[in-house]
């Protein structure tokens, strides 16, 4: 079972050589779909990480598929205190129900005392028509008031592609 997850920003060069240095890593390079120069690597080994400046993120609920094929759809989500509890259970609850649309999903804590009220959505689909498809589900629907931008929420989202 994932218990924790790390992923690092940088050049193809740079991620690349971290790659052939840690061959027995589960890695995954993935190039940001909006913006096509953003790459990212995620480590999904279960490991301490080894990135010089990690975003590190600790796995509350996970069922994701071991290949991690296909997309990575990251969602962000931080919100005020009086929704924090609903928002935790929400997720959980898409993470514990994924539909077929999605091969897996993980639900995360940023691992930073900055961003300790930040919970992360981490779905995994085989392409851009099942992400799209699921977006328009009832699951999906269930995160509508924390994907509003307003004084209570801030959210970010990132589509990503494989390059592996």
């Amino acid at each position: 079972m994932l218990t924790k997850l790390s992923l690092a920003f940088g050049s193809r060069q740079i991620l690349q050589d971290i790659i052939d240095k840690y061959p027995d890593r589960k890695f995954r390079l993935m190039q940001a779909s909006v913006h096509s120069n953003k790459l990212a690597l995620f480590d999904f080994s279960n490991e301490t990480t080894i990135f010089k400046s990690p975003v590190k993120l600790t796995v509350l609920g996970e069922k994701l598929n071991s290949n991690y094929n296909g997309i990575l759809y990251y969602q962000s989500f931080q919100v005020d205190n009086d929704h924090q509890e609903v928002l935790y259970n929400t997720l959980n609850k898409i993470v514990n129900n994924s539909t077929s649309l999605i091969n897996g999903q993980a639900f995360l804590e940023v691992d930073s005392k900055a961003e300790s009220t930040t919970l992360v959505l981490l779905s995994a689909a085989n392409d851009f028509d099942d992400l799209m498809a699921w977006k328009k589900s009832d699951s999906f629907k269930q995160l509508d008031s924390f994907t509003r931008r307003d004084p209570n929420n801030t959210y970010y989202d990132e589509v990503y592609r494989s390059e592996m």
